[in-house]
């Protein structure tokens, strides 16, 4: 038992009474050379939530017992907040005037204060580690002073700068934050430039750099990168299995670059041998490495409208690593022996060298499946083969679905963009037997690896799914109702009720919402969306971390290498949790960039008309999901036409005289009142209806309401400036 975790036990043993350090270290017997050492842990603990200490007396207890809670301040740009808590309690709410110099990110410890209206309410205690410590914003200059606004509305509204360096007025900088004053204007210095919002490409680096990611990489990484030979030798290929002549491809999208898949499917008397070779990027990414500690730094490659933010350099992720047509390349292969309805009866696995034969796209995988004879032509060697993929792919997903598989239709789309980086379409992404197919063997090799490592008890990280929430699932079953659909039915069945409608979409996001988020463990907790009782990720390791290490997993299980597996025991609780906050962090950048880039692509249609759905209901308005996934408000402003009260058992907002009812799932006919890419919002107003401006609100005790003054930020300015010219003189 570590000091540290003595120190916990001795002050959450029950009847005991508060003591301060000097005390505490008596009664652990702590020598006395040791008594520094032993304060750093105190002050560690204190630090990470775990114990506290009076700011009076000095004596220490366990948070709990003190009536403080842990957890993650998450604001709302209206200006209150909600500590997330660790424990997974209740949310917390908080007024702003008792966020105590916390910003949006931050992990605090929270204090219960007296109630107001009813309601509980929490301050911020103490803010035990920032979320933030850089800002993306935009830059105006004063005199002696500049202020730049953040880009996320979740910030508070300025930071000042004293030095602007060599940033221009109007321009998008980055700037590290040096102060949290308890005014809740923060204090900081520019990084750097990254030009004005029109230039191109500059709005979609915001929004990376605003997430964290970097486009380029750190200098010792790059060096590290350039030290890898581009080609294999062979003496890398000499403890191999060598499957250079087997007939393997790879299937991708026309511009993929960073391809870490191929396979290959032979029949086996009244069954199949399926191969799925992965690009084995863990013979390059050594651990404890520079090029190792930024791939778990990132955790995952970010793909957005006009450019890649990678997770290894492209020397690796686009050149060796890149199972590229023609080339040897290094591998890691699952052999599965399926029967003849798909299901596995063994499997091998092996540290392998490929050579694929065809660089296939899903397109003209596709286009040879529905009989092109030109391509059937052209690729003669593989059509076969391709035809036979679509088989097992078919018979893989039965199996899939007998198991339990939620079959969700998310669509998913991307911005098409000209040659100066603007929108000028939204595509959407469609399912196709050739994506199929790959989606279906990469699952069916993550479930083998998974089983195969678990029953092992090999170290490594699994990808898990917990159980929908029951409450959550009661309300899906509640509004599906209102749509016409039998509430009764299992959830596929409900899904399958839905598909080709037009609320299939919305009935899949109210199912998804439903559900537990899938996340990163260093424990096999099962997958249940895919209805797996074993999964991990292991196909996509140029562009995902906890690939990587299950690579590193099942070669030193094939290796028999006891030190691999310790230091995997060590590590991968943390990278798991790492590379969880990673991934969300990606999605929520992928989604901001494509909701900015079909904000700037519907900014040409303002004032034309729509069908869409009602996809969300609040007392505020309703959302509306066009076909192509753009999603705009209709503000209960606009509804001119009633007065309208929100129905929240129902998800509806309904006239209190005409009894018009706005659901979730209805088809609506919109017209487009305003597109805004800066703020990445859409506003629609119903078909017929014009949007009003909100009226004025009287101001309290009769009087007139305070115009605002063009000059107040300068004022405000002026006031913070003095107060920093003059500090330390009185």
């Amino acid at each position: 038992m570590t000091r540290k975790e003595r120190i916990c036990r001795f002050i959450s043993a029950p009847g005991y009474e508060p003591v301060d350090r000097g005390r505490l270290a008596e009664a652990l017997k702590v020598p006395e050379k040791s008594l520094n050492r032993f304060n750093g842990e105190v002050d560690q603990l204190i630090r990470s939530g775990d114990i506290v200490e009076s700011r009076k007396t000095g004596r220490l207890r366990t948070v709990k017992s003190v009536g403080l809670a842990k957890g993650v301040l998450r604001v709302n740009p209206k200006g209150f907040g909600f500590v997330i808590r660790e424990d997974g309690g209740e949310d917390l709410y908080v007024s702003e005037k008792f966020f105590n110099s916390a910003i949006n990110g931050d992990t605090v410890l929270a204090r219960r204060i007296s109630p107001e209206n009813g309601r509980d309410r929490w301050a911020v205690y103490s803010v035990l580690e920032r979320g933030n410590n850089k800002v993306v914003g935009l830059l105006r200059l004063y005199p002696g002073m500049g202020v730049v606004t953040p880009d996320n509305e979740k910030l508070p509204r300025e930071m000042f700068v004293s030095d602007n360096g060599k940033a221009l007025d109007g321009q998008k900088v980055v700037a590290r934050i040096t102060g949290y004053p308890a005014d809740g204007s923060l204090h900081g210095e520019i990084e750097e430039v990254l030009g004005f919002p029109d230039d191109f490409g500059v709005d979609v680096l915001s929004i990376i750099k605003d997430y964290g990611f970097e486009p380029e990489f750190p200098k010792n990484v790059v060096s590290q990168s350039k030290a890898v030979p581009s080609e294999v030798s062979p003496d890398e290929t000499a403890d191999r299995l060598d499957l250079r002549d087997k007939l393997i491809i790879t299937i991708d999208g026309d511009d993929t670059k960073d391809i870490d898949d191929a396979v290959s499917l032979e029949r086996a008397g009244s069954g199949w041998r399926l191969g799925v070779h992965i690009a084995d990027v863990s013979a390059y990414v050594r651990p404890g490495s520079a090029l190792d500690k930024e791939a778990l730094k990132r955790g995952t490659s970010v793909y957005l409208a006009d450019r890649v933010a990678p997770m290894l350099p492209p020397r690796l992720s686009n050149g060796v690593c890149s199972l590229n047509e023609g080339e040897d390349r290094l591998t890691m292969t699952v052999f599965m022996d399926m029967d003849e309805d798909g299901g596995v009866t063994g499997a091998t696995f092996h540290k392998s060298v490929i050579r694929s034969a065809h660089r296939m796209t899903y397109n003209n995988v596709e286009k040879i499946l529905k009989g092109d004879k030109k391509l059937t032509e052209r690729y003669a060697d593989v059509a076969p083969m391709l035809r036979d993929m679509r088989i097992l792919s078919q018979k893989l997903k039965r199996q899939a679905l007998r198991r339990g598989y939620i079959e969700l239709a998310i669509p998913e789309a991307k911005a098409v963009l000209d040659e100066k980086g603007r929108a000028v379409a939204i595509e959407l992404r469609r399912a196709s037997d050739a994506t199929e197919l790959i989606e279906q063997f990469m699952v069916a090799a993550n479930m083998t690896v998974a089983k195969f490592l678990c029953e092992r008890k090999i170290p490594a990280i699994y990808r898990v799914h917990g159980l929908p929430d029951e409450a959550k699932l009661k309300t899906v079953r509640r509004m599906v109702s209102g749509m016409g659909i039998n509430p009764n039915l299992p959830v596929a069945e409900i899904l399958k009720a839905a598909e080709g409608t037009e609320r299939e979409a919305v009935v899949s996001a109210l199912v998804l919402r439903s559900m537990a988020k899938a996340a990163y463990a260093d424990k096999n907790l099962g997958h249940y969306g895919l209805g797996a009782e074993y999964y991990c990720h292991f196909t996509s390791p140029i562009r995902r971390y906890p690939d990587l290490v299950c690579h590193r997993a099942l070669k030193a299980a094939i290796e028999n290498d006891a030190a691999a597996m310790r230091s995997l025991r060590l590590t991968a609780a943390d990278a798991a949790e790492q590379s969880s906050e990673r991934e969300t962090a990606a999605e929520r950048c992928e989604r901001d960039v494509l909701d900015m880039k079909k904000a700037e692509y519907m900014e040409q249609f303002v004032g034309q008309d729509f069908h869409g759905v009602i996809s969300s209901v609040t007392g505020f308005g309703f959302f509306v999901a066009l076909p192509d996934t753009v999603e705009g408000l209709v503000s209960v402003t606009s509804l001119n036409d009633d007065y309208y009260v929100f129905d929240e058992e129902d998800m509806c907002l309904y006239g209190k005289r005409s009894h018009k009812r706005y659901c979730l799932g209805d088809g609506v006919d919109v017209t487009l009142v305003s597109a805004n890419r800066q703020n990445r919002k859409i506003e629609f107003a119903v078909k017929g209806q014009k949007a009003r401006k909100p009226e004025k609100k009287e101001a309290p005790n009769g009087g007139k309401q305070k115009r605002k003054n063009s000059g107040a930020k300068q004022k405000r300015v002026s006031r913070v400036f003095h107060r920093r010219k003059n500090r330390g003189r009185h």
